[in-house]
């Protein structure tokens, strides 16, 4: 992997659902499932078209989908509070 950046992935009631792998610039929008360095939510085990939602509060976080041919989160911004580590 190229020189990037790894995020915290909160969601807003302040449960850690993740830590992600970003290499470049900009807003957190999807995530790509192999960039997954921690998951906590069970994500990488979700199949296409499922809405995973948050342990603590059950507010969905987003929707698993096909990105430039790679599974991906694409993220709900108003259930996520990403953070640099």
């Amino acid at each position: 992997m190229s020189p990037g950046r790894v995020i915290k992935v909160e969601c807003r009631c302040g449960y850690l659902l993740f830590k992600y792998y970003k290499g470049g610039r900009g807003r957190l929008i999807k995530c790509f499932l192999d960039h997954l360095t921690e998951d906590n939510v069970g994500i990488e085990t979700l199949s296409l078209g499922t809405r995973p939602t948050c342990p603590a509060c059950d507010k969905v976080i987003g929707e698993i989908r096909i990105v430039r041919g790679r599974p991906a989160l694409k993220l709900n911004q108003g259930a996520i509070k990403p953070t640099r580590t």
